[in-house]
C-alpha cells in the first residue's frame, strides 16, 4: 500500500511538472489547437523555419559566443586564484566564501542601474561591461564549487608531498592539480555555461537589441507567432536537458571516484588503528 502512495505521488507530480513541455510541443508542432483536447494536426514546419531563420542562428551564436567567453574568462582568471589562496592564504577562504555570495543578495535591477550611470557615458563598450557583470553573476557557483572540490582532494597535502620530492610548482599544477580538479571544474563549467547561455536581465537591460541573444530572439518572438516561439523553448529545452545529463554524468564520475579512493584507504587506516 505504501508503495502504492509513492507511486501514485510521483505519478501527480510527473504528470504535474510534464504537461506544460508536453502542451508545448504539442503547439510548436502544429497549425492550428482550436477544437479538442489534441492539437487538430502535426507538422515540423515551425522547426524547419526557425532552423532556416538567419536571426535564430544569429541569436544562439551570440549566445554561445556569450557563454564560451564567460567559462573561459572565468576559469583562467578565478581557478589560479583559488589555488593560490587555498595554498598560501587559506584564512582568506572563510572570508571570500561569504563575500562571493554578495551577487544573490544585490537586486539585478540595481546592478544594472549602477552599470548604467557608472559606464553608459565612458567609452568602454558595454559589451566589456556585460562580461564584468556576468563575471561578478556567476562568483557563486564557481568559488563554491571549485573551493569544495579543492577541499574533497586535499589539495593542499598534494602539493605539500610532491614540494617533499622535489618537484616545482608548474608540473605539480599540471601533473597533479589539475587531473584531480578536473571533474569539479568540469561540472562548474557546465553550469556556467548553461547559465550565461540562458541569461536574459543583465544582457537585455544593459545592450538589449544590439546584441540579441537566444532569450531575447524568444521573447521577440512571443509576440509576434506563438508557435515559433515554443519550438525556440523545446530546442533551449534539449540543451538544458543534455547539459544537465552531463552535469549528472560528471557528478557520478565524482561520486566514483571518491568511493574507489575511501576503499583503498579504508585498508591503511585499519593497520594504523591495529598498529596503535
Amino acid at each position: 500500500m505504501k508503495k502504492f502512495l509513492v507511486t501514485l505521488t510521483l505519478s501527480l507530480f510527473a504528470i504535474y511538472y510534464l504537461s506544460p513541455l508536453l502542451a508545448t510541443f504539442f503547439y510548436a508542432s502544429s497549425t492550428s489547437w482550436e477544437k479538442s483536447i489534441f492539437p487538430d494536426d502535426f507538422t515540423l514546419q515551425w522547426f524547419v523555419q526557425l532552423l532556416s531563420d538567419g536571426a535564430f542562428l544569429g541569436a544562439v551564436g551570440r549566445s554561445l559566443l556569450l557563454a564560451t567567453l564567460m567559462t573561459v574568462i572565468v576559469f583562467i582568471v578565478l581557478v589560479p586564484t583559488m589555488i593560490w589562496i587555498h595554498l598560501y592564504f587559506p584564512r582568506w577562504d572563510q572570508a571570500l566564501q561569504k563575500i562571493v555570495l554578495l551577487p544573490y543578495a544585490i537586486p539585478g535591477v540595481i546592478l544594472v542601474t549602477a552599470l548604467l550611470r557608472t559606464y553608459s557615458k565612458s567609452n568602454i563598450p558595454m559589451f566589456f561591461v556585460l562580461l564584468g557583470a556576468l563575471f561578478i553573476s556567476m562568483l557563486p557557483i564557481v568559488y563554491l564549487g571549485i573551493s569544495n572540490q579543492m577541499k574533497l582532494v586535499n589539495m593542499k597535502e598534494l602539493v605539500e608531498a610532491a614540494e617533499t620530492l622535489g618537484v616545482p610548482m608548474f608540473p605539480i599544477i599540471r601533473s597533479v592539480l589539475i587531473p584531480n580538479l578536473k571533474v569539479g571544474t568540469t561540472l562548474v563549467s557546465l553550469m556556467v555555461f548553461s547559465s550565461v547561455f540562458g541569461e536574459y536581465m543583465l544582457t537585455n537591460l544593459l545592450i538589449g537589441g544590439r546584441f540579441e541573444t537566444l532569450r531575447i530572439y524568444m521573447l521577440r518572438r512571443m509576440n509576434e507567432n506563438g508557435h515559433v516561439a515554443s519550438a525556440v523553448m523545446i530546442l533551449y529545452f534539449l540543451f538544458l536537458l543534455v547539459t544537465a545529463f552531463s552535469i549528472f554524468y560528471f557528478n557520478k564520475k565524482q561520486t566514483k571516484k571518491i568511493v574507489v579512493r575511501a576503499k583503498m584507504e579504508e585498508p591503511i587506516y585499519e593497520k594504523l588503528l591495529n598498529h596503535s
